[in-house]
């Protein structure tokens, strides 16, 4: 599988939703928009966006530290 690499960037260049489907499962969605370019939209389940969403909370607080930057070796 080839990676899709984005860079949005700007007012609106991420944006969340809920939706559910015909039978009724409930998935959280995420909006990346670049400029001039198509939006790219990624669909969870709940539970894993929740899993998600504190795996990206633990990343920001790590993005704080200056250590968690440095290059080992």
């Amino acid at each position: 599988m080839t990676p899709t690499v984005i860079t949005p960037s700007g007012p609106g260049a991420m944006e969340a939703g809920l939706v559910h489907d015909e039978e009724g499962q409930r998935f959280v969605t995420l909006t990346f928009k670049e400029p001039g370019g198509e939006p790219l939209l990624v669909t969870f389940m709940v539970p894993i966006f929740q899993n998600y969403v504190e795996h990206l909370v633990r990343t920001a607080k790590a993005a704080n530290e200056e250590a968690n930057w440095d290059i080992p070796g």
